[in-house]
């Protein structure tokens, strides 16, 4: 029995020590306090940060809640003006380009054409457009159901500054237009104020 007693005494005296140290408070050194949770950023305040990563200047004066206005200079002296909306009800973040003319008053409308629709079989992201008042643009809708990526948003957007660098002077030299022809201020009034096509 009193073997039994002794090797029963070292585990209850274990279990005694292991209960008060769980029921010992800790002390103030040993505790961390809590640190409030980072404020969540809405979609456009990521799309802003985003524009800003990738080097682009946001216009503020013509930008709103749900559409953010900038202008990207890239390394080849390419400069885009892209317009960013966000289609709440879709759930589709648009990213548009205008300024590589109109067809209004093409002579060559169907050659147009036809260049437009060869670049957008040639190009890996976006599509060049022809909207109801016949100026074309270029865009690229992103789904943001859940949430946006932001390193694809700004692949996006660089590949979507790159298209319409390279592919801008051919069309503006079809439409008997300077290729070089910096935007208009009220080429991209238009894009900013204006609902983009669907």
């Amino acid at each position: 029995m009193t073997r039994s007693c002794i090797a029963i005494v070292p585990v209850v005296l274990g279990l005694a020590i292991s209960t008060l140290l769980a029921q010992q408070p800790q002390l103030p050194e040993q505790q961390q306090p809590a640190k409030p949770p980072a404020p969540r950023l809405t979609l456009m305040e990521i799309v802003k940060k985003s524009v800003l990563r990738v080097g682009a200047t946001i216009d503020a004066s013509r930008s709103t809640p749900q559409m953010v206005v900038s202008s990207y200079s890239d390394p080849k002296g390419g400069k885009t003006t892209m317009v960013v909306v966000n289609d709440r009800t879709r759930n589709m973040l648009g990213l548009y380009v205008y300024n590589f003319g109109s067809l209004k008053d093409a002579a060559n409308r169907e050659e147009v054409y036809k260049y437009l629709l060869s670049a957008n079989d040639a190009i890996t992201i976006g599509a060049f457009f022809v909207d109801s008042e016949e100026d074309i643009g270029y865009k690229y809708l992103m789904n943001v159901g859940q949430s946006l990526n932001q390193a694809a948003f700004e692949s996006s957007y660089l590949m979507m500054a790159a298209v319409a660098r390279d592919r801008k002077p051919e069309i503006r030299k079809m439409l008997g237009l300077s290729a070089t022809k910096e935007d208009k201020p009220s080429d991209v009034k238009k894009a900013a104020e204006e609902k983009p096509p669907k």
